[in-house]
């Protein structure tokens, strides 16, 4: 009898959420809503950048293709393993028209990102070039079902969370979901373009700094091989460099000690001389959390990098990534960004 009601409250919930979701489709983006209310039914509000805003209940992602995924991952309590079903991020995106962008700039996609805040405003940030399945294709999902009971009218997680499967830690698992931000980088402004031989790392951190060819060889490096795919076919060379991680952690990312992983809310922007320019999300950076990789090459064995190359002395490497659109080359910047001082909030207006 218990089994049949718990069902029944379940259904009922994400019934009158689909119902309060209906009406208010036509409701603009500045209109608040407050964040319990739309915890309590069940309700994501999807905004910022992206072609068809609005909201989506529970009942609407249970009827879009839905994904499985099991995920382990620690939390304050330990190591905690589950399997989610939900829908990928990018699937949500697409459904909703996708992120709006410049046909003007090469790969705008990959400079646009996704702000996912919860009912008590606990936030992360996810680089779209991360969920494109053609770049990172981490397969991020809006869980709404699971199977240790963490989701639904009674589960301690609210009726909908962030899953991030290849993440160590759980900061970007956001619970009580209500809130989905598609934001954008800095506009697209075209560079003369041309090698390059320095770049500099600003933006929200302490300790600016410019690098050359001779200062980054000087860090500790590392050397991976990489394949990925360009317009000219599969490219693998083995790159020398400085995980870019690093270089950030020197740098001192300004962060608020009083919020609760606030690293978690800053993205990072790549910049190359022609202004073709990347966002990665500081939390697919951090070990912590995903873990990424990302290297910032000088040296290379198929003679791509140097003064006098194509592709300028230093160039983005992202191991993990299928095609090359995040290798930026030429760099010219690495600023960092705090995306909840940037941010249009679709929740509270």
């Amino acid at each position: 009898m218990q089994d049949v009601c718990s069902h029944n409250i379940d259904t009922d919930g994400a019934a009158l959420g689909s119902v309060v979701a209906r009406l208010l489709s036509d409701l603009p983006d500045w209109v608040p809503l407050p964040p319990a209310f739309l915890d309590a039914l069940g309700l994501v509000r999807l905004g910022g950048d992206v072609a068809d805003s609005g909201l989506y209940s529970v009942g609407e992602f249970r009827a879009l293709p839905a994904t499985t995924e099991a995920a382990t991952y620690l939390s304050g309590a330990g190591q905690i393993t589950d399997t989610y079903t939900g829908v990928l991020l990018r699937d949500l995106l697409a459904d909703a028209g996708g992120a709006v962008t410049d046909p003007a700039a090469k790969n705008d996609i990959l400079s646009h990102y996704v702000i996912a805040t919860g009912s008590d405003g606990y936030s992360a940030v996810f680089s779209i070039g991360e969920l494109e399945q053609r770049f990172g294709n981490q397969p991020v999902l809006v869980a709404y079902a699971d199977q240790a009971g963490q989701l639904g009218p009674d589960g301690t997680e609210g009726w909908l969370r962030m899953v991030v499967p290849g993440d160590v830690a759980g900061g970007r698992y956001v619970s009580h979901l209500v809130g989905l931000t598609v934001g954008g980088g800095p506009d697209f402004i075209a560079g003369p373009g041309g090698p390059t031989t320095e770049f500099h790392l600003d933006g929200a951190v302490a300790h600016p700094a410019g690098f050359d060819e001779a200062g980054l060889a000087a860090l500790a490096g590392v050397t991976l091989t990489a394949t990925y795919t360009s317009g000219a076919g599969q490219v693998t060379d083995t790159y020398t460099g400085v995980p870019l991680w690093d270089l950030l952690q020197d740098a001192g990312v300004l962060t608020d000690p009083a919020v609760k992983n606030d690293i978690l809310d800053f993205y990072v922007v790549a910049t190359g001389s022609d202004g073709y320019r990347v966002v990665f999300s500081m939390g697919e950076l951090d070990p912590r959390f995903g873990n990424g990789g990302v290297l910032v090459a000088y040296d290379d064995a198929l003679g791509q990098l140097g003064p006098d190359s194509q592709d300028g002395f230093a160039r983005l490497v992202v191991p993990d990534d299928t095609a090359g659109g995040r290798y930026v080359s030429n760099l010219v910047s690495i600023e960092v960004v705090d995306a909840a001082g940037h941010k249009h909030d679709p929740v509270w207006g």
